[in-house]
């Protein structure tokens, strides 16, 4: 299971809350790209579409505006050597035109 993630602003923040990998997103962080929680059934992949009208943020949806860049990504749940804990993916950096 996962959610998609989104900001504005990068950062790094290394096992981040004991994770398996790092944060790449910082300042006002959106949870729920997409709407929902996502789960990957046997494939392992999991995607979203952003609705660019209401974009998550900690304070309410917004609406991307041309010229804004965003930053993605995904954080799930994993398992390292049978020890339950979370996990993200590389961070994506997206300019609106």
């Amino acid at each position: 299971f996962g959610i998609f993630l989104a900001s504005m602003t990068q950062d790094f923040v290394p096992v981040h809350m004991g994770s398996a990998g790092n944060l790449c997103l910082g300042g006002e962080i959106g949870r729920g790209v997409g709407g929902q929680i996502y789960s990957s059934g046997a494939t392992g992949v999991i995607e979203a579409t952003a609705n660019l009208s209401s974009m998550p943020t900690p304070t309410g949806p917004v609406s991307v505006v041309a010229g804004q860049t965003w930053n993605f990504q995904a954080w799930s749940r994993d398992a390292v050597g049978g020890t339950p804990t979370s996990n993200f993916t590389n961070g994506v950096q997206v300019m609106f035109q």
